[in-house]
Parts: C-alpha cells; structure tokens; sequence
C-alpha cells in the first residue's frame, strides 16, 4: 500500500513538473529560477565591478530576482533610447545618472509613443531623490583663494570687486609660470549650475533658468525677469567680461568634461568657477586642487541686488521601466525597494555598519544641526563597489542629506559643500516666490 501511494506520489509530481506548476514555495526546475532583469546603466569610472556590487546584491536579496547589468557607454540619452526604442531589445529597466540623465519633459515623447511603462504609483519614471549633499541653494561661486593669497588681493564682495580680481588674474600670471594662460572665470554650457553668466545675474535681478527665468512679485504677480532693465544691465556687464577675455567658456561652449579637467590640471589654470557642488567638478583624492577653491557670499550688484538661486531638493530622473519588457511587474518590484529609505541610504552612503552608522545625535552635522548619519568611509565619487555612486532611482530623506556628522576635516567635501550652502542661504528667496510652472518646465 505504502508502495502504490509513493508511485502514486511520484507520478502526480512529474506531471506537475511536465505542466510547469511547482507545489513547493522556492519552486523546482526552471520554475525555481530567478527572473533574470536586465539593468542598461551608464558607464562610471567609480563603478569597479556593476555585477559583484554590495548594493546590487543586496538588491538581489531583497527582490528574489537576478540582475544583469547591462553598461551604457553612450552619453547622450536621447540617442541612446532612440536606438533602443527603435529595434526589439530586452532591456527591462534603464537606469540614469548624473552624466547619463533626462527631464522628465525630455521623456514626455517616449511616454506619448508607448516605450515607457507605468511605475508603481501610475507615473512614468522613478525619480532621483538625494543624488547630491543637498543644499537649498542650485548655483554658488568658487575661487582659487592661491591667487588671491599670491596677488594680495582680497575676497570680491560686488561685481565690480569680481570684476578687478578678474583683471588680475588675466593680467599678472597668478600661476607664475611667466606665461599669460591662466583662465580668469570659468563656464561651461551643458550644466547650468557651471553656467557663470547665471550667477552673476543674480547680482541685478533674482535669475531662475530652471523656470524659464519667472518669478513672482510681492503681490503674486508672475514676472519675466528676461523683460526687466535690470536683466538687460546685467547682460551688459556679462557681455563686457567676455569681450575682456575675463568670463571663459560659454561662447565657446566648453563641455563638462573639459570644464573640469581644465579645473583639476596641476599646472593651476583657473581663476573662479560656478557649480552647485565642488564634489562634481574636484576630482576625489586630490586635496591640493581641493585646497585652492574657496567658496564667495553673493556679490552685490550696482544697485545693492544680491540674491541665491533656489533649487531645494530636485527631482532627477531615475529610472525607467521599458514598455516591451516582459518582466514588468518585477522591474516595479526592484525599482519600489530602492526607493525605500534602508535602500537609499545604502545606495548614498555603502554598506551599514561598516561605511555608517545611525547617529546618536549628539554631535554636529556639516550644517550645524545634530547630527543622523555618522561615516566611516567616505565613498562617495570614489572607485568602489559598494553602491551605484547616484546610477538610478532613491530617495534619501533630507534629515540623512544635511544630517551627516562633520568629521572634523576641513578638507572634507560635503562639509566645504555644506559651509557654502549656509553662507547663500540668508540671500535665497521666499520660496513661495519661485517654482513658477510653464508649459517649457511642465512634464
């Protein structure tokens, strides 16, 4: 009897096996495989080893899925998706950084032609939330404080201070190498916060070209700062730096890249630059060049206009799910973890326990607020395999962002970001006087 029962058993076994249907949890045969993802995601340097990577194992972990990732050496986005869009591919997510990125606006046409597939909460990406130390302020100006030192020359506090700094530092070889090469401001086009002509037009009306330079009155009225005389005397002293040879790079349109090779040279070629971070444009490990850039409080213009370009925390795209995968409901279920905070602050900060901890509160962060995160290991735009360095979606909460505990190292990025961010703050406007939506900025 016992016999006929485990025959009996055994055939019903094959049969489910032969149908495809598994009656154990972990399942068997092919039916006991993870669901392999494939992950396009852009090519960094800081990125060692994608498929043996903490966090991408960690992800593994959590989701039950395999994930293959699939390295994008192309830098334009829209190119890239064109081509893939363009022929049957098994991409099922493509993943965005910070050289590697889109606008949701930018996306709007791959959504309208059906490429993209609804995320969890119906909307059509998941967003990049925490990419960068955040600070309120989208546009600061550093300069090389060396030069200043070698020159005798003091911190610029108005434009035409910057203006005679410039001068200087075209004019009496601040680098001392008897040659006339150094460059006097910085810019380059393909990122706005590296726009110089930006900045400095903050110093005659308050200038926001995320939002189509708009802003609002006291009263609520919607103004075009391009409109106003104060926008046109300030192009007239942009204007005039460029013809001086003093303001470098946007007629020329510098690239990123060349931006800030010409930044970190050791030959110390630079004068002054914008950017929203000196950790995006200060190559890791080198504290020399860190060492020559300091930041400078909002310059006064001629009629006393000093103002900060507010940004807050802005969403950047993420990620997106391919309209023709066929694992669509386990790319939402990857990507829905990696938005959760334990995997956002693994995906900021590595590996809990060891490259951080939760703070106990009592000391300062880089802000001089008390303090949540405490690391070990900065790891941050650094060669390691702990995390995606900003590849894809997260969402860091802002308590952690600002929250980091100073460690003491006035060398330290985030805390030479963070004393930056404070000194603008007292100059950035009534937030219910920015923001302004257009049809341009609208997704």
């Amino acid at each position: 009897m016992l016999k006929n029962k485990s025959r009996l058993f055994s055939l019903i076994l094959i049969m489910l096996i032969t149908a495809g249907i598994c009656p154990a949890a972990g399942g068997c045969g092919s039916a006991g495989q993870k669901d392999v993802i494939r992950v396009a995601m852009p090519y960094s340097d800081n990125l060692l080893e994608p498929e043996d990577n903490y966090y991408v194992r960690w992800l593994e972990e959590r989701s039950g899925l395999d994930i293959e990732p699939v390295i994008v050496r192309q830098r334009k986005c829209s190119e890239y998706l064109d081509a893939l869009f363009s022929q049957d591919n098994n991409i099922d997510i493509v993943m965005f950084s910070e050289e590697f990125e889109i606008s949701a606006r930018e996306l709007t046409p791959y959504r309208d032609a059906g490429f993209l597939a609804n995320a969890t909460d119906g909307n059509y990406f998941y967003p990049n939330y925490g990419r960068e130390a955040v600070g309120d302020c989208g546009q600061i100006l550093w300069i090389n404080s060396g030069w200043l030192k070698d020159l005798g020359l003091k911190v610029p506090e108005t434009t035409e201070e910057l203006r005679e700094v410039l001068i200087a530092f075209r004019d009496r070889d601040p680098n001392g190498n008897g040659l006339r090469d150094e460059t006097a401001l910085l810019s380059a086009n393909d990122k706005t916060a590296c726009r110089a002509s930006e900045l400095l037009m903050e110093s005659y009306v308050y200038n926001d070209p995320y939002h189509d330079r708009l802003f609002k009155d006291e009263a609520g009225n919607v103004i075009d700062a391009a409109k106003t005389g104060e926008y046109a005397e300030g192009t007239a002293y942009i204007d005039d730096l460029k013809r001086e040879g003093l303001l470098v790079g946007e007629d020329e349109d510098w690239s990123l890249s060349a931006f800030t090779e010409l930044i970190n040279s050791p030959e110390d070629m630079v004068g002054a630059f914008t950017a929203d971070s000196l950790s995006g444009v200060i190559y890791q490990g080198n504290p020399e060049i860190l060492a020559r850039f300091m930041h400078v409080a909002p310059l006064k213009g001629p009629e006393g206009a000093q103002n900060a370009l507010y940004a807050g925390e802005e969403m950047e795209v993420g990620a997106i799910i391919c309209a023709s995968s066929e694992h669509r409901d386990e790319a939402q279920k990857l990507l829905d973890i990696m938005m959760t905070k334990e995997a956002s602050l693994i995906a900021r900060y590595g590996e809990e326990g060891v490259d951080w901890d939760y703070s106990d509160g009592t000391d300062v962060s880089i802000y001089g607020t008390p303090s949540t995160i405490v690391t070990h290991n900065y790891i941050w735009d650094t060669p390691q395999n702990k995390h995606l360095n900003g590849i894809g979606p997260m969402n860091v909460p802002v308590e952690y962002l600002k929250g980091v505990t100073w460690n003491g190292i006035n060398s330290d990025f985030e805390y030479i970001d963070a004393r930056a961010q404070m000194s603008y703050a007292a100059y950035l406007p009534d937030i219910s006087r920015t923001l302004v939506q257009t049809q341009e900025t609208s997704p």
